[in-house]
């Protein structure tokens, strides 16, 4: 472990009473100074014209192709076979001639050959629930570049460094704690082994003069927390909701049926933002459903998949010199809306490529638009939805009701499904299945 990382865990682990003060260090402070750097790249790029924006793209791109040819045997050996010499990049224009990397890709050759000679960094994985598992690096600069990003677009909805957050990530630990303060980041994290009923009473059983401002997590958990809230005294979800500035939505697509709830109950200021573990793209929701990439983190472009009406998202890190990820397929489907300058505006059309279901005659169908492209009335009685692919045309649909008593049939003619070439199914659960760090899938094994 990193003397960095052993700070950090050190700081999230004091007891409450002496890791308060230490909140009111300002970010730029605990961060250093590539948070301060990064927060002005931001601001200047937030001001510059497209033409100054294009300019300093094209730089940062010609110096990238030239450090991986030079550094990294992946990219060598990968253009050489693709037909691609570095020195044919002249131009912005000449951007799509550069191969396209996938995650297949990769994974086909050793981590140490996707290297850059004598770079260092920190390991990490990605991809283990969509099956297709990836190791990586990233700088040891990542996450104060990551934060100043995310602060940036929290700021925008009000979000202020002393605010008080209520946090739902997965956490584990002793479950006769609830919750448990966290200084590094101003907030309560709360017990993923702890009933929510038993979350929502220790958050209401706060002193008055603990004033939390924002929820901040996994839109299913918030949803649930929401639901939770409901079921206490009206006078007190009031009191909650009115001492409240918002909602940050993270690390899962915040589908309606959870987005819904927590507008209704908890705050119609709802933060969300698309991004990924490989952190080559952060996009921050500008309409409803609609995301802007933000051109100081990564660039982004919605290339057109053959033969097919679809877009790939595809992203460039501006800044890893570990484990450079260059026209990256993020394996995500996109709407393209705009390119505006050097950032892109689009619909996330399908979340992962395997979150898709096959009918009786082997055609596949998006269940992003299955589920949540259909106004289905079941939704006002579920408080969770999953799929679970049985595979030969038989889908079941893994759900848990807002009300025990609610029969199996009534739910089933919610679902507006008659359409499709499959054989549907649905399963009554107590609870979600969740992944080792809490995070609730839409599809399922």
């Amino acid at each position: 472990m990193s003397a960095q990382s052993r700070l950090k865990n050190l700081a999230e682990n004091l007891p409450e009473f002496v890791g308060r003060p230490l909140a009111n260090v300002p970010f730029v402070l605990r961060l250093g100074p590539v948070y301060q750097k990064t927060q002005k790249e931001i601001a200047r790029a937030d001001s510059s014209n497209i033409e100054t924006l294009n300019e300093r793209r094209f730089e940062q791109m010609r110096l990238l192709l030239g450090y991986v040819s030079e550094k990294v045997q992946f990219y060598r050996e990968f253009y050489r076979r693709k037909g691609f010499s570095v020195a044919d990049f002249c131009s912005l224009g000449d951007w799509e001639r550069v191969p396209v990397v996938t995650k297949a890709d990769l994974q086909s050759v050793p981590l140490a050959t996707r290297l850059a000679q004598g770079a260092k960094g920190m390991k990490f994985n990605t991809g283990g629930t969509s099956g297709q598992p990836l190791e990586f690096f990233l700088d040891d600069q990542a996450f104060a570049r990551e934060w100043a990003h995310m602060h940036h677009i929290w700021k925008a909805h009000g979000y202020r460094q002393q605010h008080l957050k209520l946090t739902f990530r997965g956490k584990h630990f002793d479950p006769s704690q609830p919750l448990r303060y966290n200084a590094v980041h101003n907030e309560y994290v709360v017990n993923a082994n702890c009933p929510m009923s038993q979350v929502v009473k220790s958050v209401l059983a706060l002193p008055r003069n603990i004033l939390i401002r924002w929820l901040h997590g996994y839109p299913s958990l918030v949803a649930e927390f929401a639901d939770a809230l409901a079921k206490q005294q009206a006078p007190l979800v009031a009191s909650f909701r009115a001492r409240l500035f918002g909602v940050l939505l993270g690390s899962e697509f915040p589908a309606p049926v959870y987005r819904t709830v927590i507008e209704k109950i908890l705050s119609s200021n709802v933060v969300s933002w698309y991004g990924h573990s490989e952190m080559s793209v952060l996009a921050r929701e500008t309409a409803l459903g609609v995301y802007t990439s933000l051109p100081t983190y990564g660039y982004a472009e919605a290339v057109p998949v053959e033969d097919s009406a679809d877009y790939r998202l595809v992203c460039t890190s501006l800044h890893n010199r570990v484990h450079p990820f260059i026209r990256y397929d993020t394996g995500d489907l996109i709407a393209p809306i705009s390119q505006l300058g050097s950032s892109l505006e689009f619909r996330i059309s399908e979340g992962r490529v395997g979150d898709f279901v096959v009918d009786r005659h082997g055609n596949k169908h998006a269940l992003t638009a299955i589920i949540f492209g259909r106004h289905h009335d079941a939704f006002e009685h579920l408080l969770h939805l999953q799929v679970r692919d049985e595979g030969q045309g038989r889908i079941t649909l893994v759900v848990t009701p807002r009300d025990k008593a609610v029969q199996a049939n009534t739910l089933m003619q919610g679902f507006d499904l008659n359409d499709l070439n499959i054989e549907w199914q649905l399963q009554i659960v107590e609870a979600p299945v969740r992944t080792q760090t809490g995070k609730i899938r839409l599809k399922i094994s």
